[in-house]
């Protein structure tokens, strides 16, 4: 019965961003010339070292932070633990997911309202423990590798031993749970998609590139990676985490404490990865395979050519539709793809891939990207074999999609980092009344830029008015 009633108020959740979102109305405002600050973190003077004295958390002037691990999945995630303990303790819990979903539906809510709404701290252990039943399931079928469990259960225990008190379940709740909460209410809202346009934008979705060859100022490969997560507690604790694992590549990735996924990073072969959503009812939370934020993360450790991350994106379970924008910059086959998947169905979409001209009789959007270096990738298939899996595009995806494209063709043979950074941050306020103008406002939830060729991470995280970051991958 418990059951039933968390579903019910899951389908609500879904339908209220639906609701929100068809209330909003942007104001058009013309894009403004961003004139970025940066904060440098190599090389930093501030360090805190883990009790085993190889990982550290570094800390430069303007307060940015890296956090550096190494060793073996445990190894890593107890120095993770340890060094972060306050932010993993925060965003496993009640304040970041109740906080995600206030910023995502838009409601005037504080987080203890929501507690209550949902039936007090009985309702939210309710909520969990139906969420973590499929991921509990994908950890038994052995969907996950263990490492990043055993990853995870490092981070428990360095942060209880730092004083800050975290179980494992809240742990892989964040890693994993966002598969979970699609994969239930996807195959609902994805059939009633048609029914909303041309009303209903999603508020929250995530915009990428990748750029190559003729596109770049001398052939580099860049990627732009829009994370536009509902905020939550995020850009309180958003953070570099670079991994040197005795086993496969050394990596950044650009996310929170508490994370052993990614949504978006970079490894030292030139491998950069992103994840956008995108709704489709071919959806199965019974299977929801590795997850979209761990498979990240095994893509940059495993993968050394643009090939076989695509490999490993199209050959392993995923239970939930995502798009994975990808790109290399160093390796033998240089430049971009887009992974289309479902739980049934993948499909890539290289840099040079040209949709059929019959997609324009089934209504699907048009790809209009006219070069063969350069792809772009908001929240909704291309592919029409995708497409027609009730995986249906809002204009707000459409619209972002045009509007990045139509900004990288016209800068196209002069994108360099500088430039490259403004077009992935084409959002940033008060551009096009897409946020609100205030620039103290909280990234939703970092944007990211990552010269695939010089393995250069760039980052906006945090607030609006803050530096960009810069980290150099050694």
């Amino acid at each position: 019965m418990i059951g039933k009633r968390i579903t019910a108020l899951l389908f609500i959740i879904f339908i209220l961003v639906a609701i929100t979102a068809c209330d909003e109305k942007y104001a058009w405002v013309e894009p403004q010339e961003q004139n970025y600050t940066y904060s440098n973190l190599n090389d930093l003077a501030d360090k805190t070292f883990s009790p085993d004295g190889r990982g550290y958390l570094g800390v430069n002037s303007e307060g940015k932070k890296l956090l550096h691990v190494e060793g073996s999945p445990y190894e890593m995630g107890y120095q993770h633990g340890y060094l972060c303990a306050e932010g993993v303790f925060h965003m496993a819990s009640v304040e970041f997911w109740g906080g995600l979903i206030i910023s995502m539906t838009g409601l005037t809510l504080t987080v203890d309202q929501l507690v209550s709404l949902v039936g007090g701290e009985k309702g939210v252990r309710s909520l969990v423990n139906l969420l973590y039943l499929p991921i509990d399931r994908a950890i038994k079928n052995g969907d996950i590798p263990v490492e990043f469990l055993d990853e995870v259960n490092g981070i428990v225990a360095g942060a209880n031993d730092a004083g800050y008190p975290v179980d494992y379940k809240s742990v892989m709740m964040n890693n994993m749970a966002f598969d979970a909460i699609l994969g239930i209410g996807y195959p609902i809202i994805s059939p009633l998609i048609p029914l909303a346009i041309p009303a209903m934008p999603v508020p929250h979705a995530c915009n990428a590139f990748v750029a190559t060859g003729g596109a770049t100022v001398d052939g580099r490969t860049l990627m732009g990676r829009d994370f536009m997560f509902g905020n939550g507690a995020y850009y309180k604790y958003g953070l570099l985490i670079e991994y040197v694992p005795d086993r496969g590549n050394r990596l950044v990735s650009v996310m929170a404490p508490s994370f052993v996924g990614t949504a978006a990073g970079m490894n030292d072969k030139g491998i950069g990865i992103g994840i956008d959503m995108v709704p489709s009812a071919n959806c199965n939370v019974n299977a929801l395979g590795m997850g979209g934020l761990l498979i990240n993360r095994y893509v940059l450790q495993y993968a050394s050519e643009l090939s076989q991350g695509v490999k490993i994106l199209t050959s392993k379970k995923l239970g939930v539709s995502w798009l994975f924008p990808i790109g290399d910059g160093r390796g033998a086959e240089t430049g971009g793809a887009v992974v289309e998947v479902s739980a049934n169905m993948k499909r890539v979409r290289y840099d040079d891939y040209r949709q059929p001209a019959w997609a324009k009789l089934f209504k699907i959007p048009s790809q209009i990207e006219t070069r063969s270096d350069l792809i772009v990738a908001t929240n909704h298939y291309f592919n029409p074999d995708m497409y027609m899996t009730l995986g249906g595009a809002i204009p707000d995806s459409t619209w972002r999609y045009e509007t990045l494209t139509d900004l990288c063709l016209n800068e196209y043979g002069a994108i360099d980092n500088a430039r490259a950074r403004v077009l992935i941050d084409f959002l940033h306020p008060p551009n096009y009344g897409y946020y609100a103008p205030d620039p103290d406002l909280p990234v939703e939830s970092s944007i990211s830029m990552f010269d695939l060729t010089n393995l250069e991470a760039s980052s906006l995280y945090g607030l609006y008015s803050d530096p960009w970051v810069i980290f150099k991958l050694q």
